[in-house]
């Protein structure tokens, strides 16, 4: 979207154990985004933010780990292809985002029996959009900070939480709410 204003990904390590660092090459070259893989102590955030600033100082569309004790280039290939047998590639709606073609799992037929959703007959819980007035979406794909939100703050913290991004201590409002002041 042109009105993105992202400079540089921090990828997350745990993800990137199974993934592997070389699996964000495409976002690099096709986007021109630098990606930094960091872990979640303190000094491996800050090592990946220094990374990553340093690419984008420099102009430079790579990959780097920093998170190199755990993430491999190719990731856990073994539990890569374990999880193919239970589980296929699925069209999945993102709060906030909306549809992404083949970004979650579904069970395979085989395992079916697995799914909650199925077994105990639950509804599926709309997950396409944030309530009215929320920004969410515009905040995930940094087109707003959490503040430009007419929300944050006053209807939506996280004692009130109103949108994805301020449910998860995770989340970008939430960490903006709890950091960003």
């Amino acid at each position: 979207s042109p009105d993105v204003a992202i400079d540089g990904f921090l990828c997350p390590g745990h993800v990137s154990v199974m993934l592997g660092a070389g699996s964000y090459r495409p976002v690099a070259e096709k986007y021109g985004k630098p990606c930094v893989v960091a872990g979640f102590e303190p000094l491996d955030i800050i090592l990946g933010i220094s990374m990553v600033l340093d690419l984008i100082v420099n102009k430079k569309h790579e990959v780097k780990n920093a998170y190199g004790r755990a993430v491999s280039e190719n990731g856990n290939r073994q539990a890569m292809e374990v999880l193919g047998s239970v589980f296929s590639p699925a069209d999945i709606n993102w709060r906030g985002l909306g549809p992404i073609p083949r970004s979650g799992l579904s069970f395979r037929p085989e395992f079916a029996r697995f799914d909650a959703i199925e077994r105990y007959r639950l509804l599926e819980i709309e997950t396409g959009s944030d309530p009215e007035g929320c920004a969410c979406d515009q905040v995930l794909r940094g087109s707003l900070t959490p503040p430009e939100c007419p929300l944050f703050e006053t209807e939506c913290n996280p004692q009130n939480p109103i949108g994805s991004c301020m449910v998860s201590s995770e989340g970008s409002c939430a960490a903006w709410y709890r950091y960003g002041r």
